[in-house]
């Protein structure tokens, strides 16, 4: 306590105020005023001189302990680096290579242990266990700083398996920082309607560890957005397999983020790193493309890629393309609206763009360009085609002609109904077509939306009258049941229980080479075994064999 002079004279004043009050108390009694008198010019000094002795000795204790608290707490963060997430309440460690989710049970073991292992602060044990504790809690997960082997492992785990270069992932990343910190929420990043999933996952990733949003701006659909504020990211085809990125987000979830959040505040915002970091000019154009475009130039780019034109309208243009003896095809040239959509949804998968404009804008300008060839009353382009139509068309008189809706029928995969399209187009003697797998997904989901797709591999609830998948099994089966208890009949043994079984697994190899020798499909293992678990359940042990009575009986 510091005392000014005035203060000083007051605290005299008052003491000595009270030994003469004391003196006066007892100025008739000899022996309390010796024993006054004793006190007061014998121990109350020496009492004075230890007081002031005792308090500068734990003054200086106190500085050694504070100074060999700041050393130690200095030391044991750069051993140790801690981090919290107030919102979620969640303690993370960070080893240089990985971040990690830690319980606040182990963070307090570590520092008691090393305190004790230390033994210079035993006396405030507690006290600087409180306050690394104060520490670690204001030091946020979203400011940490990763290393570059932390930032390197991300960016390889990302490229090139989901991202076409480094600078694409960079972007991501940037992207994914500015939403955990809440920046520019009024841009909106096109991403593939196939990366939907992947986002999903990542932000509930993110909303379980550090209680923020990171897919805010994140679209797949024109709401009738401001085109200044569209981004487009580029995201590969891939993302669409949920086994690719899950060996990404499983391992690296929270290292992503922490990269991320890093990132976002190492350069601004996702638009600075574009401008003023990557040093790409093509990244820069693909990423402003929509905020630059221009709609009209666009259609046109869209007409001159996809529509011909300078058709003679008679019908020799397209049966040179599609013979006569074809039934389901167009043979004057037009396109029909719905087609019209179709061939705009495809430009825009080709060029990876998103359906940035409403279906009734993009006519109106698409009609303002071909007025002479819209018919209103047919609501078609009469006159003109496309190249991409024989295909398409090809593909939907397939399907009208062979496809039938079955709910007994289940699992009918892409790459079989490829293959029965092809041969179909024999058959017809029209040719094969080229579709890939995916062509075939976004013409079926187009064309016929009620049709269920799942993991873009198998479609349910429908059959192929070229095909029957099932009743090729049952033969195949039957045929092996035959065989099999003949084989036992002809060696005398009859009873059941001397029988042995049959493998499931060994059934589906008779089913392939009964099939391997002509023109046959062959269904994949798991349909198989899903017929057999569904028809033969009764003979069915341990879900691997048939039992003998499956043959015999």
């Amino acid at each position: 306590m510091n005392c000014n002079n005035e203060e000083v004279d007051k605290l005299i004043h008052d003491s000595t105020n009270t030994i003469e009050n004391i003196f006066s108390k007892y100025k008739n009694d000899e022996y309390m005023l010796s024993k006054i008198y004793s006190y007061v010019n014998t121990q109350l000094p020496n009492i004075i001189d230890n007081i002031k002795s005792s308090h500068e000795l734990r003054l200086t204790r106190m500085e050694e302990l504070t100074t060999e608290q700041d050393n130690f707490i200095h030391s044991f963060f750069n051993d140790n680096q801690y981090f919290f997430v107030p919102t979620t309440e969640r303690f993370f460690y960070y080893d240089g290579i990985h971040y990690q989710v830690i319980n606040e049970d182990d963070i307090l073991h570590n520092i008691l242990t090393t305190i004790t292992r230390g033994k210079n602060l035993m006396t405030w044990k507690q006290r600087t266990k409180i306050h690394i504790m104060k520490r670690i809690k204001d030091m946020n997960l979203t400011q940490s700083i990763p290393e570059s082997d932390t930032i390197q492992s991300v960016i390889d785990a990302l490229y090139p398996s989901l991202f076409p270069s480094r600078n694409e992932v960079k972007y991501f990343l940037t992207i994914l920082g500015d939403n955990i910190h809440r920046k520019n929420t009024n841009l909106i990043h096109y991403i593939q309607p196939s990366s939907r999933q992947f986002i999903k996952e990542l932000n509930s990733i993110c909303q379980f560890l550090i209680g923020n949003n990171l897919s805010q701006t994140f679209k797949n659909k024109f709401h009738d957005h401001n085109y200044e504020d569209c981004r487009l990211v580029n995201i590969s085809d891939t993302v669409r397999h949920e086994h690719v990125w899950n060996q990404i987000i499983q391992p690296l979830s929270l290292d992503l983020l922490c990269v991320a959040s890093h990132y976002s505040l190492r350069y601004g915002s996702s638009d600075d790193f574009i401008m003023n970091y990557s040093n790409d000019a093509e990244l820069l154009d693909s990423v402003f493309y929509v905020k630059e475009m221009d709609t009209s130039t666009l259609i046109s780019k869209f007409i001159s890629d996809y529509i011909d034109i300078n058709l003679s309208e008679n019908s020799e243009t397209i049966g040179s393309v599609i013979p006569d003896n074809y039934d389901g095809l167009i043979r004057t040239p037009q396109i029909t609206w719905k087609n019209m959509q179709y061939l705009w949804k495809h430009f825009l998968d080709a060029n990876n763009l998103p359906p940035i404009m409403f279906l009734n804008t993009f006519k109106t300008i698409l009609v303002g360009k071909l007025t002479p060839y819209f018919n209103e009353e047919q609501d078609s382009f009469i006159g003109i085609c496309s190249k991409h139509l024989p295909a398409i068309q090809k593909f939907l008189h397939f399907w009208n002609d062979t496809i039938v809706l079955d709910t007994t029928e289940f699992d009918f995969e892409i790459e079989e109904i490829v293959c029965l399209f092809k041969k179909w187009g024999v058959t017809k003697n029209i040719g094969s077509v080229n579709l890939n797998d995916k062509q075939i997904i976004d013409l079926i989901q187009y064309f016929f939306p009620s049709i269920d797709i799942e993991r873009d591999k198998y479609i349910i609830g429908i059959r192929c009258k070229l095909w029957d998948k099932q009743l090729d099994i049952q033969v195949a089966l039957d045929n092996m049941k035959e065989s099999t208890r003949n084989k036992f009949t002809t060696t005398g043994v009859s009873s059941p229980s001397l029988l042995p079984n049959i493998s499931i697994y060994d059934t589906y190899i008779y089913y392939c080479k009964y099939y391997s020798s002509g023109n046959s499909q062959i269904v994949g293992k798991t349909y198989f075994e899903k017929y057999v678990f569904e028809h033969f359940e009764e003979y069915i042990i341990d879900s691997k064999y048939l039992s003998p009575d499956w043959y015999i009986l």
